[in-house]
């Protein structure tokens, strides 16, 4: 898979690259590009084209996933932080490949993107639409230094995050749908998967799945359940993924150790900021007690604090979507 990641750099500028020269980049035969080529041509939605005595080409230059120019985003001591950082041509899920790195002791603080999921996951088991060299899927584990019982919060502190390094794209009305959905617009830019896994009492680690809209493909309008938006859209351009994930870590690796050190109470200001569902009327799935109510904002353990009846509640987990109309029913 790296040396097809590297060949697809190699053509991504959209130009002929003769198969001698590319066998030199690569250390490989001739006959080796050409099968190389046939295999990227099964998975890339742009075909390689062959032309005699000029060479192979990309029909559409393409910017492709690179390790080396997401590091060069970050700064020195994020790089010996990282135990891994690696850029797949697709896997099932980014989420899936860290946790089974992480249950073979493969790995601890570590990073892994992908150029197309095959089975992509989102919150509550929907599926995450992936199509290829479009967007951003990335996943990062993480060694906190507090349990399980102490991470509430956690996801929303990824939101933020996230929601900050897109307002360093120019992209200033950002808002957070609880628990971690990020929206532009009514319509949704991003979204997180937290999984946890560790003992109750002990250190547990965390994987963090970032699913980021940047250049997607118009032909996947129909395939996503929701009303979504891109970074092109909003920014008139085509965007550098390369940048984008590097801009995530930044903001992401610094809050992830404040978390560990004050919780989420130290980020109540920060969401306060770019909650999209305050004082909306809402309803609620997945909650025996409560199925509606006006959303007041988050507690210190980041719990959805819904007011119904004069009485409020904490949501802790549920599927939240805002109402039509602006009157709650009291019968």
């Amino acid at each position: 898979m790296t040396d097809l990641l590297l060949l697809l750099d190699y053509l991504s500028d959209g130009q002929f690259h003769s198969g001698e020269d590319l066998a030199v980049e690569l250390g490989v035969t001739r006959t080796a590009i050409w099968k190389k080529i046939q295999k990227l041509n099964a998975i890339l939605p742009v075909k390689i084209i062959s032309v005699h005595s000029k060479g192979y080409k990309i029909k559409n230059p393409l910017t492709v996933l690179n390790k080396n120019r997401i590091l060069d985003y970050l700064p020195a001591e994020f790089h010996s932080q990282l135990n891994q950082l690696e850029v797949l041509l697709e896997c099932t899920s980014t989420n899936q490949y860290l946790l089974e790195c992480l249950e073979q002791n493969q790995l601890k603080n570590g990073v892994v993107l992908a150029e197309t999921q095959t089975q992509g996951r989102g919150r509550r088991g929907r599926y995450w639409v992936s199509p290829f060299g479009s967007n951003i899927y990335m996943s990062l584990s993480w060694q906190m230094g507090i349990s399980i019982a102490e991470m509430a919060g956690l996801s929303l502190v990824v939101a933020i995050s996230v929601a900050k390094a897109l307002q360093k794209f120019g992209i200033d009305d950002v808002m957070l749908k609880w628990p971690n959905d990020v929206y532009v617009d009514g319509r949704k830019l991003a979204g997180i998967l937290l999984e946890l896994r560790g003992e109750s009492n002990s250190p547990c680690s965390a994987i963090i799945g970032i699913g980021v809209n940047v250049n997607m493909p118009e032909d996947m309008a129909d395939k996503i359940d929701q009303p979504w938006i891109d970074m092109q859209q909003l920014l008139k351009k085509q965007v550098n993924r390369n940048k984008v994930a590097a801009m995530i870590l930044n903001e992401l690796i610094p809050r992830l150790q404040q978390f560990n050190k004050t919780g989420f109470s130290g980020f109540m200001n920060e969401w306060e900021q770019l909650d999209f569902l305050a004082g909306k009327v809402i309803n609620i799935e997945g909650h025996m007690q409560l199925s509606e109510g006006v959303a007041s904002g988050v507690d210190k353990q980041g719990a959805l604090l819904v007011e119904y009846k004069g009485q409020v509640q904490a949501l802790y987990s549920g599927e939240i979507s805002i109402r039509p109309k602006n009157l709650i029913r009291h019968n």
